[in-house]
């Protein structure tokens, strides 16, 4: 039967084609065929074909248009539409949708998500866009598949394509559709049900996607042939056709370019499935799939039905037009309702009356759907009046009600001018909207970039930068003519940027995040091509770490720069064949990624717009499309950035103002609290108004002169804090400056800039008018704004066009720099400026536009930094304690207890060299006054103040202790007042929430040192279980109701006033300190009570000649010998495959990074071990930022006094008994042979032996030293006793000796990581 089937389809395949051959007008012979099945880049790790190759292969074959369908989504279609024309090839924009398939005769259901194993992920279907209409419904139905239909892969249904079919063209019959899956079925069984099948999904389709208003058909049966199972079911396909009067398309399903690209495709597929090459069971793609071009698809279909069939894709692509506008404005707008009245300032605080009046406005969603244009311009009025009027009443906010001058005035008025004629006056009162509502909350925001630079944005409060008084430029941000629409990137305190996000999504709906494209840079394209091909991870690690660390560097770069790779290419054909094909695959899509912080917004369904999806792992919305696309379509973005400092700050402010008394607060800042309703209280600035306090306090600015920075954002570096040193900044532009220079590059000129500061160096002189613009940085152009200055200035180039110019010199657009240059010198000479000069001048602002800095993103964070000081300065205890609480929460330990160091050395503003006051107190965690986080504490009968108090450990520092527990014991200590012993503790706390470990984690960290002691922490760890085993029983009784034989229920005291006696904690041996310090080291990362060099202070001072904070202070390359514990090892596999280890290692004062070569890791591996003490001899690398010891020894504690003496002194004391001259002789005697026979031993040849000297102290008070240069031993403690033993009053080894630097050592620091970033 199957058989009469397919040669019935034979007979029938003439009618066929001439039935098809009346569809549509006859194309013209020249191009007889049309790519209308294709996979770019975007088919993920699937599809090979790059947008620009394809479409200018698609040219070279004489084609005039190409469609992209790519596998569930339309990430392709934008670049690709702009791409295709850019080309002079119509773009056909498309998609290989999946299609939920039927269950049990019903349609399938997209939000089914029941797993059958047949088809789950969706059956195949192209669907092509005839005209705009089909194109927007191509976006709903895409975005609803992500959005609603998910499962393995997105999916759509038949409800949908019913819905949002209109204007598309649908085509099926490839493997995977659902046509070809019954087929198969039928050539399978010979079962006419599967046929009956097919009959109808078919039926479906055609009824679907039937004729358009033009007659022309709009649903095809695709045939291909490329592999044995598509060729068997092809008649049958034929067959179906003419039984349905369905017309034939033929596609080649192209996966890559060219029919030698297939190895290349083959390996990026093997990539996606985790497969070798020569895995014998993996899914291989036919070679065939290639871009063809018409003469080969002829050649491959020559019946005369498939010869109409190929002319049908360039009828189909004639009626496919789409053009996808740019440059549309898309940006929100907002109903807006007003208080009715303009500011009018009724005296009071200034920022409690900005508050008030900004709480009158309410922004409410508008969707222009429902809008006609009249509605829109009442709207877009309304925007612009409340923009207005809140900039009028933040002027007064933030200048005082007669601090307006002309120039603020015209500023804002300019700013406010552009923005309306723009159209984003409703986007500012957004970003205004949700920062505010942010702020109302106690989530600091701010504005940063170029955002920073408006006067809208500064009365507004959503920077804190006057842009008059820094010289910040508008056009930085945009101005009228530019294009692309600006965004306002927002920094959000990070424990609540998650609700700022959702209180935007909630109130405007229409938001979604921005999607990005990981992609194989060279690094990671040449280790997952070593792995396909069949190299361990280790040797693809190791050819893979060749590739210089640099970014953006490509495989070419590697191969010029790096002799090593290139003599492995060239000397192994397994490594030249991994290389060509990493070239081949280089940059290549590999993943789709959430951008880590921008948003879009839209007043009406983004899925008009913009195709949406969901990334794996994630809920969230987001868009197809990258950020720069959503741009182009005129979609505004904003950056929601999470700023762990503005979490700190906030922090802080809530530590002050819960903990000292509000008058205490006005005083710490040496100010009077004004009295309320005075005239002082109009003027005065609350100390904790970061917004608004002064940024020109010579004590905060000392703090920086000092270096004094750790926990200062933007300058906790060495290198920074060397700079400010040397800088000594006496004005918040001096910081915005080092925000600035500390960077490649114009790192270089910091030492100008200092000298010139310092009246060292002259200001050169250059021309009047770029002297006035760099006056501010010593005639250094350290700025974009700068070179826009000048540009405009002295060239007469406008501002506008200056900001395009800069983009342009840093991207090296010669074009455009050649047409500015002409510009300027034709402007210069107007200036009376010679073409010479001019063309001088112009090489100079090339120099330094190349790596000018933005300022307003500098000023910014430069005040920012400000804030964090300016905290530090008045308010240390509350300040460190904020930065303890995020630090810790972020980073590892090693990386964040450096800041219990730091406390040490801060001191507290009441601090003078007659009186110091320096040093934050860090006090262990503490049941009865530690809370969550780490907060500040007054002993009993201590006055709150911000020189007073100190930090305590937070419980949530402690390991093993859940969120929820840690807040139960806060609460019950709150309730109930202090615990007063382990048992009673454990009758206290809620069972449910804190459980037996975390107690005995208490415990070992010390948490109940107040209560018991430190000594009784062995004995505590041993009475956990039984009085956690009590103390819940007791709570069980209490909640049944029960009484206990000594009083009952709550009441523990009873009618007698006398306590329920508690157990005494059992007899235990207490912990020595090594033992104490271990347990604090499991439970808390590291030691409080003590540290482990704490014991060997003495070697430390004797044989060490630096110390952790010490090393930036020396020369490059200085020898060094230093002591620490080992508190991280990072293994490393180096470029030849050899071992080395980067460490951690901490001291009493910091931690400090060793690199372990490959030489001394060979011979040192057993000393590194994480929390063994050592002695590291090398030298200190500060030429790449925080200083680094380059490790030649690494000496065990033990073996020190043998490897770094530099003599042995022993003394004899004659003067201290009653001793005879021969019992003295005879003692010394005794002593010379225990070192003759030391100086003779094998010990001798295990160390470095020295010289002995002898101190003789005589009876007659003389005192006589003899130097005995013929014996030389190697000291130790063994022989240290056994001189002692011997009759030694005395002995003591001598240190000092330091390796000397080796020379001509070259070293290469380039890191060096195990595993791709």
């Amino acid at each position: 039967m199957m058989a009469e089937k397919i040669d019935h389809a034979k007979s029938k395949a003439g009618k066929t084609g001439r039935k098809s051959a009346a569809v549509g007008k006859k194309p013209d012979d020249a191009a007889d065929f049309v790519h209308l099945h294709l996979h770019s880049e975007y088919s993920l790790l699937d599809g090979g074909n790059r947008i620009k190759r394809l479409v200018k292969r698609v040219k070279e074959l004489g084609m005039t248009a190409v469609a992209v369908t790519d596998h569930g989504n339309l990430h392709a279609a934008f670049e690709f539409h702009a791409a295709a024309r850019a080309e002079g090839i119509k773009p056909i924009l498309g998609i290989e949708a999946y299609v939920a398939p039927d269950r049990d005769g019903r349609p399938g259901d997209r939000r089914d998500r029941t797993r059958t194993g047949v088809a789950d992920g969706g059956f195949h279907l192209v669907l092509l866009a005839l005209d705009i209409g089909g194109w927007r419904n191509l976006m709903k139905l895409s975005s609803d598949a992500y959005l609603n239909g998910f499962y393995y892969k997105p999916r759509m249904d038949k409800t949908t394509l019913a819905e949002w079919g209109d204007g598309l063209v649908a085509i099926n019959g490839h493997l995977g559709s659902s046509v070809a899956f019954h087929l198969t079925n039928f050539v399978r069984t010979n079962d006419q049900g599967h046929w009956d099948l097919a009959i109808a999904e078919a039926r479906w389709h055609a009824e679907t996607f039937a004729p358009g208003e033009d007659g022309e058909p709009r649903f095809f049966i695709e045939l291909q042939r490329h592999v044995p199972e598509q060729e068997r079911i092809n008649p049958l396909l034929k067959k179906l056709a003419a039984e349905l009067e369905l017309p034939l398309v033929i596609d080649n399903d192209a996966h890559f370019l060219k029919a030698e690209d297939h190895d290349d495709h083959d390996t990026l597929c093997c990539i996606s499935m985790g497969k070798t090459k020569d895995d014998p069971d993996r899914l291989r793609y036919p070679e065939q799939i290639y871009v063809k071009d018409a003469a080969e698809m002829k050649q491959l279909f020559p019946e005369p039905d498939e010869q109409e069939a190929l002319r049908n894709t360039v009828r189909i692509a004639d009626r496919c037009n789409v053009d996808l506008s740019e440059g549309d404005n898309h940006a929100p707008v907002v109903e807006v309702v007003h208080p009715g009245e303009p500011p009018r300032y009724d005296g009071g605080d200034l920022t409690e009356w900005f508050k008030r009046y900004c709480s009158r406005f309410e922004l409410r969603p508008f969707d222009e759907q429902s809008a006609d244009a009249a509605d829109a311009d009442k709207l877009k009025d309304g925007c612009d009046r409340a923009l207005r009027d809140l900039c009028e009443a933040g002027l007064i906010w933030r200048y005082g009600p007669d601090g307006v001058t002309d120039e603020i005035r015209a500023r804002l008025e300019r700013e406010l001018q552009v923005l309306a004629d723009k159209l984003i006056s409703a986007y500012f009162l957004i970003v205004w909207d949700f920062v505010n509502w942010a702020r109302q909350r106690g989530i600091p925001s701010n504005a940063r970039g170029s955002g920073v630079g408006t006067m809208v944005g500064y009365v507004l409060g959503l920077s804190n930068a006057c842009p008059v008084h820094y010289g910040l430029l508008f056009e930085r941000f945009t101005d009228p003519d530019r294009a692309e629409y600006p965004d306002i990137d927002i920094d959000i305190c990070q424990n609540g940027r998650g609700e700022v996000i959702n209180y935007v999504r909630q109130k405007y709906g229409h938001v979604a995040q921005i999607i990005t494209f990981g992609r194989l840079k060279a690094k990671a394209a040449i280790k997952d091509v070593a792995r396909v091909m069949g190299f361990t991870p280790s040797e693809g690690q190791q050819l893979a770490n060749l590739v210089p660390a640099e970014l953006n560097i490509t495989i070419d770069d590697a191969l010029q720069k790096e002799p090593e790779l290139r003599a492995a290419c060239d000397g192994d054909p397994r490594v030249q064949r991994v290389i060509n094909a990493a070239r081949a695959l280089e940059n290549h899509a590999r993943h789709a990624g959430v951008h880590a912080a921008g948003v879009i917004m839209a007043t009406r369904p983004l899925d008009d717009i913009v195709p949406l999806c969901k990334t794996s792992g994630s809920d969230d919305v987001v868009t197809q499309w990258d950020g720069p696309t959503c741009e182009r379509i005129g979609l505004l973005k904003m950056d929601f950035l999470g700023l762990r400092t503005l979490s700190t700050i906030e922090r802080a402010r809530q530590l002050i103002l819960a903990s000292i008394p509000e008058e205490s607060i006005w005083s710490a800042v040496g100010q009077a609290m004004p009295g309320i309703g005075t005239a002082a209280s109009r003027t005065a600035i609350h100390p904790l108004d970061l917004e608004r306090v002064p940024l020109d306090d010579q004590r905060v600015l000392e703090l920086f002169r000092r270096g004094d920075t750790s926990g200062v954002f933007q300058f906790e570096s060495g290198g920074m804090r060397k700079l400010l040193t040397e800088m000594q900044p006496d004005r918040l532009e001096d910081l915005i400056a080092a925000n600035a220079l500390f960077r490649p590059g114009p790192m270089d000129l910091i030492p100008d800039y200092n000298a010139r500061k310092h009246g060292q160096q002259q200001v050169p002189s250059v021309h009047e008018i770029v002297d006035r613009y760099t006056a501010e940085t010593y005639g250094i152009m350290v700025y974009q704004e700068q070179v826009m200055q000048v540009l405009h200035g002295l060239g007469g180039i406008p501002l506008r066009t200056a900001y395009t110019v800069i983009k342009a010199i840093s991207k090296k657009k010669i074009s455009v720099i050649d047409s500015a240059r002409a510009e300027f010198v034709a402007g210069s000479a107007k200036q009376g400026v010679e073409s010479r000069q001019a063309e001088e001048l112009f090489d100079l602002i090339l120099k330094f536009a190349g790596y000018g800095f933005n300022k307003s993103h500098s000023t910014g964070y430069a005040i920012v930094a400000y804030q964090t000081a300016y905290l530090k300065t008045y308010f240390p205890n509350q300040y460190m304690a904020a930065v303890l609480t995020f630090e810790s929460q972020a980073k590892k330990v090693e990386d964040w207890s450096i800041y219990l160091e730091d406390c040490l050395r801060v001191p507290f503003p009441d601090s003078t060299s007659e009186k110091p006051n320096v040093g934050v107190k860090v006090r262990p965690p503490d049941v009865n006054f530690s809370g969550e986080d780490f907060n500040v504490v007054f002993d009993a009968g201590e006055r709150p103040s911000n020189c007073s108090g100190h930090v305590r450990f937070g419980l949530q520092a402690i390991k093993g202790i859940a969120k929820d527990g840690i807040a139960s014991i806060v609460e019950s200590r709150e309730a109930d007042g202090p615990y007063e012993s382990l048992h009673e503790f454990c009758e206290r706390i809620d069972h449910g929430r804190v459980n037996q470990k975390a107690i005995e984690s208490l415990v070992r960290a010390g948490a109940f040192d107040s209560v018991h002691g430190e000594d009784a922490r062995a004995a505590m760890l041993v009475a956990v279980p039984d009085a956690f085993k009590a103390g819940k029983s007791l709570a069980a009784d209490r909640s049944a109701g029960q009484n206990m034989l000594f009083g009952g229920g709550d009441d523990e005291a009873g009618e007698t006033g006398v306590k329920t006696p508690r157990l005494p904690l059992p007899e235990v041996k207490p912990w020595d300190q090594m033992t104490r310090l271990a347990e604090e080291k499991e439970t808390l990362g590291f030691h409080v009570s003590g540290h482990p060099l704490d014991g060997i202070v003495n070697i430390i001072a004797e044989f060490c000649n630096v110390v952790s904070t010490g090393l930036g202070d020396l020369p490059n390359e200085s020898p060094v010998v230093f002591a620490g514990v080992i508190n991280r090892v990072r293994p490393v596999i180096t470029r030849n495959g050899s071992k080395m280890a980067m460490t951690t290692l901490s001291d009493k004062h910091g931690t400090v990074e060793g690199v372990v070569f490959s030489e001394a890791f060979a011979r040192y591996a057993e000393e590194i071990q994480v929390d063994r003490t050592v002695v590291l001899v090398g030298q200190v690398e500060t030429g790449r930022g925080e200083p680094q010891i380059v490790v030649d020894q690494i000496i065990p504690i033990d073996r020190v006094s043998s490897l770094l003496s530099t003599k042995i002194e022993i003394l004899f004391d004659q003067t201290k008994d009653d001793e005879s001259e021969e019992m003295f002789r005879r003692r010394m005697e005794f002593v010379s042979g225990q070192l003759k026979q030391a100086a003779g031993s094998v010990q001798a040849l295990s160390g470095r032996p020295v010289e002995t000297v002898v101190h003789l102290r005589l009876a007659n008070g003389h005192h006589v030293v003899l130097a005995s240069p013929g014996i030389r031993v190697v000291p130790d403690d063994a022989l240290v006793a056994r001189l002692r033993d011997a009759g030694a009053d005395g002995v003591r080894i001598r240190g000092g000796f330091v390796p000397p630097r080796k020379e001509n050592r070259r070293r290469k620091f380039a890191k060096t990581s195990s595993s791709e970033d």
